[in-house]
């Protein structure tokens, strides 16, 4: 498969890149050169650049995200709301049929604030007999504004109607 993966340098995209490589054409769209691997050296804010890169690949996998909470709300929005909205536009645009988006546990994380998983966080395991497993159907409960930037990037790519 023809595989376009964004953030390729990252820790994640690194161990992608090392399982993927032998057996998949790679190409990376990435704001530093990846070695090893055909890159496309830009930002995701650079739609055309994205929408060429997409353009022929099989399949993209999004990893590339500005992480934690040491940026700015304007930095986190750029990349992981609009840069991600513009990598699945540009997907849906050059006619790729998958998209994987990696999201982050910073997405449900505030539920640790809640009872019953709480008193798991805090060791309290005789005070829980049972509780739900956390689930894609539960709303998310993002904890800090990088959490909330990456639930709103997963909703990038739902359907418009």
């Amino acid at each position: 498969m023809r595989i376009l993966v964004t953030g390729m340098s990252g820790l994640i995209g690194s161990a992608l890149q090392s399982r993927l490589q032998q057996d998949h054409n790679l190409t990376a769209f990435n704001r530093s050169d990846v070695a090893g691997t055909p890159t496309v050296r830009a930002d995701l804010s650079d739609y055309d650049s994205l929408r060429d890169a997409v353009t022929g690949q099989d399949v993209v996998i999004h990893l590339a995200a500005k992480a934690g909470e040491d940026f700015t709300w304007a930095e986190l929005r750029d990349t992981n709301v609009e840069g991600t909205r513009n990598v699945f536009a540009a997907a849906v645009d050059a006619g790729v049929g998958r998209v994987v988006f990696a999201s982050s546990g910073a997405t449900v994380a505030g539920w640790e604030s809640r009872e019953p998983y709480k008193a798991l966080v805090e060791g309290r395991y005789d005070d829980v007999t049972d509780w739900p497993l956390i689930t894609v159907d539960m709303p998310p409960r993002p904890r800090g504004i990088y959490g909330s930037t990456k639930s709103l990037g997963r909703g990038a790519g739902q359907p418009l109607c």
